[in-house]
């Protein structure tokens, strides 16, 4: 069986499809990371009789849409079969000293928390939050909330704020029948 996730393996929704394939060894999951989550879900006819791990986190600005929309929204193309609950890796919030903009990365998952944490802000969405950091970096931007294990701070970089959340993940059954 595939089970299909955001990818590269630096994300935490990786490392949860990897924590859940350890859970599971009789199902013989195998683990297939994707550029966004919005790739999977405008693709599920693509992927019938797969599994998608999901958090229940997830938003996302290109699909306006959260975990709670795209929930009900396909309840004929997903079936939900699991949830289970995952530390995830710590989230940072780094500033570069040097910058000379307010603009700051993430995934729009977080990018309520981001604002919260920085005033004023303009923000920037990635699709995860490996992404973000990589982003940050090549724009130079002021801000990045991302993973710890993204991080290398450099002189001109401080860390502002660090976190530890939980999440719970949601695993469905991509339905093989689909809405048309």
């Amino acid at each position: 069986m595939r089970l299909h996730t955001l990818g590269p393996a630096a994300t935490d929704s990786f490392a949860a499809a990897i924590t859940y394939q350890q859970a599971h060894p009789q199902s013989h999951f195998e683990l297939i990371g994707h550029p966004s989550f919005e790739t999977i879900l405008t693709h599920l006819a693509a992927y019938a009789g797969d599994w998608l791990l999901i958090p229940a986190a997830f938003k996302s600005t290109t699909l306006q849409a959260s975990w709670g929309d795209v929930h009900y929204a396909l309840l004929a193309q997903l079936t939900l079969k699991d949830c289970f609950i995952t530390q995830l890796d710590p989230l940072v919030v780094v500033q570069r000293l040097d910058a000379d903009n307010r603009i700051g990365y993430t995934h729009a998952a977080t990018a309520q928390l981001l604002q919260r944490i920085v005033q004023p802000v303009t923000i920037q969405t990635a699709s995860s939050k490996y992404l973000a950091y990589q982003a940050y970096q090549q724009n130079r931007a002021a801000y990045v909330l991302t993973n710890l294990k993204n991080v290398t701070l450099t002189p001109q970089e401080r860390l502002i704020k660090q976190l530890a959340p939980a999440m719970v993940w949601c695993v469905y059954q991509i339905n093989e029948e689909t809405i048309k």
